[in-house]
């Protein structure tokens, strides 16, 4: 949408941005105009007129203007009319101030001179306000950064907007009665919008700063009680159920009917109860075979096939040999073995999700798991010659996690077809492409915080590979799990849980897939519907992921993550607290070990950078810096990078203009649609009173892409948007990043007073050096000078 003009390869100059690749420092703090909501003379000179909306005093004794619901079930709530003034020459940035405790969950959406800035969902530029699930920033302010479209500002001096709010959104919805919730509650509060020069917002006379941070009191311990109390009283209630259970019950039967504290343990009225729903499933299959590709009952049909069945007979067919030999009825109602209904089931299952891979790495490890691997682990616990060597679907596994190229679906003839589906040409890939990068985070297509996470995957996919409980897995599994989660530990940072005390949280600001930051609490792994946030640094062993697991009993907050796992309702949710009990008490009997999340105060300095992902994590005193450089990026190259700063005075978040970019062009072009939805033809939505967009017809050009990676306009391709190398001046920061295979690029260095650090490597940088060469696959971090 916004393309930097300087040192960009074959880019059409009606796209270019009119900036400087290295802005004077007087530039880079300017500020064209500032709107103080609330502010009766701010308000009066800037034309505002509001609707449903009310000004009151806020934190810190500044004033703001919140905006209400309308009531009757509308999703839309007050609005307010304003003139801003910008540059008509030059690049222009709006930054919303915000007050960094406050929750909430409503939108808020800007239109200027008639058409709408930013989309609702998951796009390059986002909407105005997309709200917070928990406090961003507490005891300041902090601010959130859009580039305004050269198309608004150029050759103006002022520009009429419209900010208007609306309710919550449920972003799976796939239509718009599901995805868009009424407004129920005002929004937050609206402190001010700033029209400004430079990338960076310059700050406000009263900012505030962050509180500390203290460790909770201690207790909680009750929880594990509850845990087995729900645990047992799902067992009860399934026993005492006047029906088959389904497929997720029957894996949570085998799952309980191997832990040693739960009333299901080597209950026979567990395995009673799997072999009702075996049955019940075959009589099901028999009607309608597509139960064994999208069976409803799973948490995502398409993806588990009759894999969880598979699941719970590893664990308990050993008991149940004579009820595997007892008859049923097949499609023409003759006799057969349960076992041999199970063969076909099993084996249709199975040779349908080889044919129907997915690509998302986090959705390609439940597939392989599920769909899979666990489908023919039902065919070895029934003795069927139609298992395939586990040897052999292990390398379905070495794809998913990372440790081999991913080959895609086979076809009829059980070949490698590098798609999704071997008729989805809009899912192909190349020969070489993995689904982690070599330092151990996903692609989807770059830095992910919450779809990032997929520890509890590689976790159970190494569980999946354990001959028996307790037994060693597979070592190139283990060993690449250590390695992602050890990566996924330089993106928790130092935060607040939601009482106010001390936590490290995931960072989500600069997700591709994340709809508002912060994240949740996170030390080793995120506690989630199936899992504990102990499963990979018990599984592994690995010395610095138990000091994480540590660190998180040190700041007491096991106890709140097993809460917060109980607040999930759902039977999902209960099979991931199964392992709870056994891993804490596991975990209590270890020595301690002497390792601390990175981003942890008092730890020392560092630069994580991932060139595959685009991504950068950056600790430099009491600065945190995240910086995704190919940012959303799906369809083209856009020229744009996303920025979470944080500090003890504020917390910026900023989507923001690269200062170069280099890449081979294809020659092909991205137009942008006239979508405010979704810049692209996926999962859009329509409102009833949609208009146009602004960026709507721009031609974004897309990058070469490596043979056999198909492009089709609008679907995500993980090179249409690609560059080889990256540039940004942020604040006191300047990045370069050579994401390239095999060139050399060069950073020309900016005018400077002294020395400076080149972070990466330590070295500093006298004022004769005027550049600064960069191998393939190799980042600098240039500290030019004090930031706030």
């Amino acid at each position: 949408m916004h393309l930097p003009t300087l040192r960009l390869r074959a880019l059409p100059g009606a796209l270019a941005l009119i900036i400087a690749a290295f802005p004077p420092s007087a530039r880079a703090s300017d500020t064209i105009d500032l709107l103080r909501f609330g502010d009766p003379a701010s308000e009066r000179a800037h034309g505002l007129a509001a609707e449903a909306s009310e000004a009151a005093a806020g934190a810190l004794g500044q004033p703001l203007r919140r905006f209400l619901p309308l009531g009757g079930g509308e999703w839309r709530g007050g609005s307010a009319a304003f003139r801003l003034k910008v540059r008509g020459d030059a690049q222009n940035y709006l930054s919303v101030k915000l007050w960094g405790e406050d929750v909430n969950s409503n939108h808020a959406t800007l239109y200027c001179d008639g058409k709408q800035l930013g989309q609702r969902h998951a796009s390059d530029v986002d909407i105005l306000d997309q709200g917070s699930k928990y406090a961003v920033a507490p005891g300041r302010f902090h601010y959130v950064t859009h580039p305004l479209p050269l198309a608004l500002t150029r050759g103006k001096r002022e520009i009429a907007c419209r900010m208007r709010a609306s309710g919550p959104i449920w972003r799976y919805g796939a239509e718009f009665s599901r995805f868009q919730k009424p407004m129920t509650e005002p929004t937050r509060g609206f402190y001010a919008l700033l029209v400004h020069g430079g990338k960076m917002v310059p700050l406000d006379k009263v900012e505030g700063r962050a509180p500390a941070a203290p460790v909770q009191a201690g207790g909680g311990a009750a929880v594990l009680e509850r845990v087995q109390q729900r645990v047992d009283a799902q067992v009860a209630q399934l026993w005492a159920a006047q029906r088959p259970p389904g497929q997720l019950e029957i894996a949570f039967l085998g799952k309980t009917f191997a832990t040693a504290w739960s009333k299901g343990h080597a209950a026979p009225q567990n395995l009673a109860a799997i072999v009702a729903g075996i049955d019940a499933m075959w009589e099901n299959y028999k009607k309608d075979r597509s139960i064994a590709y999208y069976d409803k009952a799973t948490p995502n049909e398409g993806w588990f096939g009759f894999g969880l069945i598979g699941m719970a007979l590893k664990t308990t067919a050993p008991h149940l040999q004579a009820e595997l030999d007892g008859k049923v009825a097949d499609a023409d109602g003759r006799a057969i073995s349960r076992r041999q209904a199970l063969e076909a089931m099993f084996t249709d299952s199975r040779k349908w999700n080889k044919e129907h891979r997915r690509l998302y790495t986090n959705q390609s490890m439940i597939k392989d798991l599920y769909g899979i691997w666990y489908n023919n682990e039902g065919l070895i616990a029934i003795g069927s010659a139609q298992a395939d060597p586990r040897e052999q679907l292990l390398a379905f596994f070495y794809e998913s996690v990372g440790l081999a190229p991913w080959t895609g679906s086979v076809n009829e003839r059980g070949e490698p077809t590098y798609a999704a589906a071997e008729a989805d040409a809009k899912f192909a890939v190349e020969k070489d492409y993995y689904e982690t990068t070599k330092k151990g985070l996903t692609k989807e297509l770059g830095y992910v915080g919450g779809y990032g996470e997929v520890l509890d995957w590689v976790a159970e996919i190494y569980d999946a590979t354990r001959p028996s409980k307790g037994a060693p897995g597979d070592l190139r599994i283990r060993e690449q799990l250590v390695k992602i989660a050890q990566a996924r530990g330089y993106f928790r940072y130092p935060h607040w849980d939601a009482q106010g005390n001390r936590a490290m949280r995931l960072e989500a600001a600069i997700g591709w897939r994340d709809t508002y930051g912060p994240g949740d609490v996170t030390y080793a792994q995120r506690a989630s519907w199936d899992a504990s946030p102990l499963q990979v640094a018990l599984a592994t062993r690995d010395p610095r992921l138990l000091g994480y697991a540590q660190q998180m009993a040190a700041d007491r907050q096991f106890y709140p993550s097993v809460e917060h796992m109980m607040e999930a309702p759902g039977l999902r949710a209960t099979i991931g607290l199964i392992a709870v009990v056994e891993e804490h008490a596991e975990m209590q009997a270890l020595p301690a070990q002497p390792h601390a999340l990175p981003m942890t105060p008092g730890q020392p300095d560092f630069v994580f950078a991932d060139e595959e992902d685009g991504v950068v994590a950056v600790k430099y005193g009491e600065d945190i810096l995240y910086a995704s450089l190919y940012w959303r990026a799906n369809y083209g190259v856009s020229g744009l990078a996303r920025v979470h700063y944080v500090t003890p005075v504020t917390d910026r978040t900023a989507t923001v203009a690269l200062d170069r970019q280099e890449y081979e062009p294809s020659g092909l072009f991205f137009t942008r649609p006239d979508n405010p939805h979704i810049n692209g033809s996926r999962f859009s939505i329509r409102y009833p009173d949609d208009g146009g967009v602004w960026g709507a017809g721009e031609r974004q050009p897309v990058a070469k892409l490596p043979p056999g990676s198909n492009y089709a306009p609008g679907e995500d391709n993980a090179h249409a948007g690609r560059a080889d190398y990256y540039e940004l001046r942020y604040g006191p920061y300047l990045i370069a990043m050579n994401s390239s295979k095999d060139k050399t690029f060069t950073l020309k260095l900016p005018p400077r007073k002294g020395i400076v650090q080149e972070l990466v490597s330590g070295a500093m940088i006298g004022q004769g050096k005027t550049s600064l060469p960069l191998k393939a696959g190799t980042t600098a971090v240039l500290f030019l000078g004090s930031g706030k």
